[in-house]
């Protein structure tokens, strides 16, 4: 939020958080120098920030240096993913939906502000795949974004694995497990049978003008594996069950930033003990 609420203002113990409060924070849980980072923000949790989402930015790009380099996922806010399971009417209606084009389609809003702050930021580079959208500022910003494998967008070839591939790290600013979405890559590289996959067509625009096509990726809304035959993991946070995996295995960092929790994960150490489980459980 940008402004304090009224029970905020009626709190004495209430402070605001400020763009070096921010960073120091992020320094002591770890984030340092020359970092890549892929970022997930519920900038509700943080209470009031004075400047929301762009002292928030500000503070990430303060901790990371120069070197550093952001990465978000942003998905594609009008993204036709399910427009197969849409009545015919409607279906004809979106054939005159605006193409997916990187440079101006907005992320996701259910993604909260932080992806589309960061795609708009200055010298903010974007993926071509709409659906597995992600967007980077900084030195590996190219080398995260560009040229990515929109075949298998969760797969190595993709943002994600080019982080794993960087060294990267995972950073939670108040969004809880289920927002860990590098257990799709965990996902999209575990040697298992059975995945799910979804298949559809989507506007892209190119040179020649709008041009519809086919993808096929990892089921992530869904589920990619059948996780509702395992009793023991809540069905309806498949993600947040995975990522305990990754919390149990000690590959992620809590901490706390104002009144809301923070992780910070190693995304090679993350995707490894995820990895682990589904090969033992699927």
């Amino acid at each position: 939020m940008d402004f304090p609420s009224e029970s905020m203002l009626n709190d004495s113990d209430f402070a605001p958080l400020t763009r070096s409060q921010i960073t120091q924070a992020l320094i002591g849980l770890g984030v340092g120098e020359g970092e890549t980072l892929i970022v997930h923000v519920r900038l509700s949790a943080l209470g009031w920030v004075v400047g929301g989402i762009d002292t928030v930015v500000r503070s990430l790009r303060d901790a990371v240096g120069s070197g550093g380099t952001l990465l978000a996922f942003c998905g594609w806010d009008d993204s036709p993913y399910h427009v197969s399971f849409w009545p015919p009417h409607w279906q004809t209606a979106y054939e005159e939906i605006p193409a997916f084009d990187p440079k101006v389609s907005s992320a996701r809003r259910d993604f909260g502000r932080f992806p589309e702050r960061l795609r708009t930021w200055p010298g903010a580079l974007r993926s071509t795949h709409p659906e597995v959208s992600f967007t980077a500022v900084g030195r590996h910003a190219a080398n995260l974004v560009v040229g990515t494998d929109d075949d298998n967008p969760w797969g190595v070839g993709g943002p994600l694995g080019r982080l794993v591939d960087l060294g990267g790290r995972v950073l939670l600013l108040g969004a809880p497990l289920n927002t860990l979405t590098l257990c799709h890559h965990a996902e999209a590289v575990a040697d298992v049978a059975g995945k799910r996959y979804h298949s559809y067509r989507m506007p892209v625009s190119t040179n020649a003008g709008t041009v519809w096509r086919d993808y096929r990726t990892l089921d992530t809304f869904y589920g990619a594996l059948p996780y509702w035959e395992r009793p023991e993991l809540t069905i309806d946070s498949a993600v947040g069950n995975l990522a305990l995996q990754a919390v149990q295995a000690g590959a992620g960092r809590e901490g706390n930033l104002g009144a809301a929790t923070t992780w910070l994960f190693d995304a090679r150490a993350s995707v490894q003990a995820v990895v682990a489980w589904i090969e033992r459980h699927f």
